[in-house]
């Protein structure tokens, strides 16, 4: 079962080509304890020419590498056990670029990736690879054990939103089995650009649109990892991260006693769903929290969601199905769920930072903000009367990430303007000095 997720971003050929992937796969060989790996990709090339090197590295390092092919990390995670590992590897298309790459590594402990690899294997202690088939019928069986039956009484109309680099269709396979219709849409690159991620306002308006004319359920976006999901309502209205969030979270907190886990991002109507069973943590800890807590739900934005009941992974093709299940358990439409969140005022923004200024920017934010019994699990969070304001360094970018939430639009604009005007100024004394 995978505690750690770490992602490695950037350009291929140029951040991250074919000797970056090698020497990737020897390193994580040389440091995992498990004698075999899983690995798998998207079906775009970049990917096949990445994963293939990562493949080679680990099989210098002597450790076997099992195939998926193309294939999304719910899947290949849900293999893990029968394969006796504890480390996957996918390799995809950014989600919020299309020109990046994406290694998705998912283990039981964190990999220290900033060593070099020392362990070079004999000739007959090589790696051997082998190549898996027929893998999604064990994982279409499981889902279905854990989704009511009831599901396929309501013959649900679902939109389905892909980017065309995209795995097998096994959601429609399995929405299928359970007598529901499903429109597949695909997205080609030219929807997106190269700096739009693949829940941009084009592929947004698409799905709603055609939910709307043919009046069905539900419409999602689903990314290449399968690990991402956006939901529309049927109305064609796109939900936000934090309102689907508290739907999942409401019912498994009204069917078990353990908490829910989010990150420090955990809007406050979260927080009133879960009355006092939510912990927050850092971004890139969501996983292991929920599996040090036995969380009964874990999620985090954007849209990704963790069903411990079924497998302790991001897996946005059961989040899919699940909300089939609430929605006719509730006998209800999604809209209706959705308007009984409650819902406060908030924007999310990016100020640019240089990567070698975030800690000294936030180290200087931090002391206007003594005074507010500052939370300093990821960032810098404030909650007061008013409102919050989370302040946290990218992982990926060289931008601060800033949240403002208030119960007035008024408040969050206002709050907004001297968040930047802030950040600016100690960037702009930073810089003088």
């Amino acid at each position: 079962m995978a505690r750690y997720v770490q992602d490695i971003r950037g350009s291929v050929n140029r951040d991250i080509d074919c000797q970056f992937a090698l020497n990737l796969g020897m390193l994580i060989g040389d440091y995992v304890s498990c004698k075999r790996v899983l690995i798998g990709r998207d079906a775009h090339t970049p990917s096949q020419l990445i994963k293939r090197a990562i493949g080679t590295g680990l099989m210098a390092a002597g450790v076997d590498v099992i195939d998926f092919g193309v294939a999304t990390v719910p899947v290949i995670h849900h293999h893990m056990k029968s394969f006796d590992t504890h480390l996957m590897i996918n390799v995809s298309r950014s989600p919020l670029r299309a020109d990046e790459i994406n290694i998705k590594l998912l283990s039981n402990h964190e990999i220290p990736l900033e060593q070099r690899p020392t362990l070079y294997a004999e000739y007959e202690e090589l790696g051997k690879l082998m190549y898996v088939d027929n893998y999604l019928e064990s994982y279409v069986r499981s889902v279905l054990e854990f989704i009511a039956p009831s599901v396929s009484e309501r013959e649900f109309m679902v939109v389905l939103g892909c980017d065309e680099g995209s795995p097998h269709n096994v959601e429609g396979e399995i929405l299928n089995q359970l007598g529901c219709q499903t429109i597949n849409i695909t997205f080609r690159g030219s929807l997106f650009g190269k700096n739009f991620p693949i829940a941009n306002p084009s592929s947004i308006a698409m799905i709603s649109d055609v939910v709307k004319a043919v009046g069905a359920d539900m419409g999602v976006i689903l990314d290449n990892d399968r690990d991402t999901i956006f939901f529309i309502d049927e109305r064609g209205q796109l939900l936000r991260d934090q309102t689907v969030l508290s739907i999942f979270a409401g019912h498994y907190l009204s069917r078990g006693d353990g908490p829910v886990v989010s990150s420090v991002v955990a809007s406050k109507s979260l927080e009133r769903v879960s009355r006092g069973r939510l912990i927050r943590t850092s971004v890139n800890n969501v996983l292991n929290e929920v599996h040090t807590n036995n969380a009964v739900f874990g999620g985090d934005e954007p849209g990704m969601y963790i069903f411990p009941e079924f497998q302790c992974c991001y897996d946005a093709t059961f989040a899919l199905l699940k909300m089939l299940e609430i929605i006719t358990e509730e006998n209800r439409t999604l809209h209706s769920l959705a308007s009984e969140i409650g819902k406060y005022s908030r924007v999310e923004f990016s100020v640019e930072c240089p990567n070698e200024f975030k800690d000294t920017v936030i180290e200087r934010l931090l002391e206007q903000f003594q005074e507010s019994d500052p939370e300093l699990i990821d960032g810098i969070r404030v909650e007061d009367r008013v409102g919050v304001i989370l302040i946290r360094p990218s992982r990926f970018e060289p931008v601060l990430r800033v949240y403002i939430e208030s119960e007035s639009p008024e408040e969050t604009q206002k709050r907004s303007r001297d968040m930047i005007d802030l950040i600016k100024k100690e960037m702009s004394d930073l810089y003088g000095e």
